[in-house]
């Protein structure tokens, strides 16, 4: 599959005050902007020296005036060196440019701006991967520049956006996931040096958490404890049996007896931090859960 290239700079647009023409950027595959004070033909053929000046003038030495500058640079100067976003729909879309703009013959109005940008790759609310582009699955860092009053600017996080649409994973969220990776492997470890009693204890805290409540221990087994737990919220029972060690053989023979007891329970869970082999509960019954080592470390995490 041939490799897609993008600029490796990103700009942040809104088209129009309060996003008032995005539909017809979104229909048409284009970025609208105003400027009515520029004259068409300094848009068609950027003179920056003079446009400066007209911005001066209108806006003395006040900020606005480098910032509208700033922002017609980046849109009448190479605009297809950056990958153009926005938010809009509860979405982050984006967008690749040509350069040069195109004046609107009409003139500026409520459903189009005073020129636009025809877009080279058009506007997107997926990244490469087809993955949606969600607001509120996006980092802050990243959605606060939706915040921006004006029409153009350079979002700080403008790293993050790049690795977002090219769907590259975030090295924070990878540390991250590593380092918990390994507290996991740790609190495994700790778990099965626990002793039988602490093992049960353990089990009914986790259970406790995921809303079960024990309400009754039925007879020991030699190597574990019966836990009958009920879950108001669903309505259901649980068969539970907590062992520090049991092989396939064993969790059959409780699966036999939970077989015998569906009229009492809803489903089963099987607790056992070293497992003798892999344990596999039977594919024909999906209510037999299986906790072993790993999954009970990634419970207590």
């Amino acid at each position: 599959m041939e490799e897609i290239v993008l600029p490796n700079s990103v700009r942040y647009v809104k088209n129009g005050q309060r996003g008032q023409w995005w539909q017809a950027a979104r229909s048409s595959d284009q970025i609208h902007a105003g400027w009515t004070r520029i004259p068409h033909e300094l848009l068609l053929k950027p003179d920056f020296p003079k446009i400066k000046q007209i911005l001066k003038a209108a806006f003395g030495t006040r900020q606005g005036a480098t910032q509208d500058f700033n922002a017609l640079c980046d849109l009448l100067d190479a605009p297809s060196k950056h990958i153009w976003v926005t938010f809009e729909d509860g979405c982050m879309w984006w967008c690749t440019a040509l350069d040069g703009a195109v004046v609107n013959p009409n003139g500026e109005s409520s459903e189009k701006g005073n020129f636009w940008l025809a877009c080279n790759r058009p506007w997107s609310n997926q990244s490469l991967k087809g993955r949606l582009l969600a607001v509120s699955d996006l980092p802050g860092t990243v959605t606060r520049t939706a915040g921006f009053k004006a029409t153009v600017c350079t979002p700080k996080d403008w790293q993050a956006v790049i690795r977002i649409v090219r769907d590259v994973k975030d090295p924070d969220a990878i540390a991250a996931t590593n380092a918990r990776r390994d507290y996991q492997r740790a609190v495994l470890k700790m778990v099965k040096r626990l002793s039988p009693k602490d093992f049960e204890q353990l089990i009914d805290l986790i259970l406790a958490r995921t809303g079960w409540a024990c309400i009754s221990r039925l007879a020991p087994s030699r190597e574990g404890v019966d836990v009958e737990a009920e879950n108001p919220a669903i309505d259901e029972k649980a068969f539970v049996q907590v062992k520090s060690s049991a092989s396939q053989q064993v969790l059959n023979d409780y699966i036999e007896r939970f077989k015998q007891r569906r009229k009492l329970y809803a489903r089963m869970i099987f607790a056992v931090h070293s497992p003798t082999g892999e344990l596999k509960p039977p594919a024909d019954i999906q209510v037999v859960q299986v906790w072993t080592g790993d999954s009970v470390a990634e419970l207590v995490v």
